[in-house]
């Protein structure tokens, strides 16, 4: 019997635990020799499908001003083509209330929705900065920064492929490998980190992944994501690539979405703040 209350116990314990779904702050640091004064504190949101509301949205606000962000980078799927939008546009105005640069780029679930252009207005007068294949200079705290940006690809090749997205990368963003700001990508999709790091990127920030759904931790990193199939490569976390000609690091969001369907395992939803300090 003791032992049956104690299992029964355990199990119950690695349940809650597994599916507990309070939103983390998760927290990184990386290095780089391409920074030059003080440190940047990126704050990156993705993936909320429209599913913030009342006191999710105001503890999502709450998280955000607490972890002190410089800028904010959001990579996609914060609006959802098949829900209410106002959930989203809140989480807009509440972060450009907090007075620092906001950056956008849309994923495959607003490239979907019918009138797309005359939303991505809505979200412009919010102050959200929304970029599709193109970059803006800025400084902050002293720091030349390059924050370029692409849209989730609206269709694919006979294969499944992104030829001619990549091709418009490559026209976009054929000067940043002689650029000496520091050079920021936001895209929705990280399994294309190989190609963004070819094109000379010194970080980049993604989401799509959803943290491969089912984790263990220490063990398993992802276990199913859209467009990488089972145990996927980049689920969520950082990934670097040091070959030449610099060293890149992708942060990948597990995203901020919860669905009764899609059960996330050992997966919170997260805000990430990612601070890039000088080497």
């Amino acid at each position: 019997m003791v032992h049956y209350i104690l299992f029964s116990a355990a199990a119950a314990a690695f349940a809650v635990c597994a599916f507990w779904h309070g939103l983390v702050l998760r927290r990184y640091e990386v290095l780089t020799d391409r920074l030059s004064g003080a440190s940047i504190r990126a704050v990156h949101l993705s993936d909320l499908h429209s599913t913030a509301h009342g006191k999710k949205q105001q503890k999502l606000l709450s998280a955000v001003k607490e972890a002190e962000p410089d800028i904010i980078f959001l990579t996609g799927d914060i609006v959802d083509d098949r829900k209410e939008r106002t959930p989203a546009f809140e989480l807009f105005e509440g972060i450009c209330a907090l007075g620092v640069p906001v950056y956008y780029v849309t994923g495959n679930h607003e490239t979907n929705i019918c009138g797309l252009e005359a939303v991505k207005d809505e979200i412009r007068n919010f102050g959200v900065r929304i970029l599709d294949g193109e970059c803006e200079n800025i400084v902050i705290k002293g720091v030349r920064l390059n924050i370029c940006g692409i849209s989730d690809p609206r269709s694919y090749d006979s294969e499944g492929g992104y030829d001619g997205w990549e091709s418009a990368m490559k026209s976009a963003f054929a000067d940043i490998k002689d650029s000496h700001d520091y050079n920021i990508l936001l895209s929705h999709r990280p399994e294309k980190f190989g190609f963004y790091h070819e094109l000379g990127f010194d970080a980049v920030f993604c989401g799509h992944a959803h943290g491969g759904q089912v984790r263990i931790p220490l063990i398993l990193n992802g276990l199913f994501s859209p467009h990488q199939g089972l145990f996927p490569k980049y689920a969520g976390g950082i990934y670097s690539m040091d070959k030449l000609p610099r060293k890149t690091f992708e942060c990948v969001s597990r995203g901020l979405s919860i669905f009764w369907n899609l059960p996330r395992v050992f997966n919170p939803p997260e805000v990430v703040v990612t601070v890039i300090n000088k080497q």
